[in-house]
């Protein structure tokens, strides 16, 4: 998908100021990020829009577990619209 995809979707963007993504880079990166409830959100990052990652957060932690998923999941998650206009691209 691409970053109008997502933001269409409800996608949040923050700003990242990474450093170290801004030498390699030349740029700072940013996360979009839509949460489904206060245990689970799915996140993306500006270096590779194609492989968003489900974040459950672990029992009696701070931390989370982290699976990456399909976009064509994160579309069946996020909207009721079968018109939903997907981008295919190809790898």
């Amino acid at each position: 998908m691409n970053y109008k995809e997502y933001i269409k979707l409800g996608f949040k963007r923050t700003d990242m100021s990474d450093s170290l993504e801004f030498n390699r880079s030349g740029y700072y990166g940013f996360c979009l990020t839509k949460h489904i409830s206060d245990k689970m959100m799915v996140e993306v990052s500006s270096e590779d829009l194609g492989k968003p990652k489900l974040y459950i957060k672990k029992r009696g932690s701070e931390t989370y577990h982290i699976v990456l998923i399909p976009t064509e999941a994160v579309i069946d998650l996020f909207t009721n619209d079968e018109t939903f206009e997907y981008t295919y691209t190809a790898c």
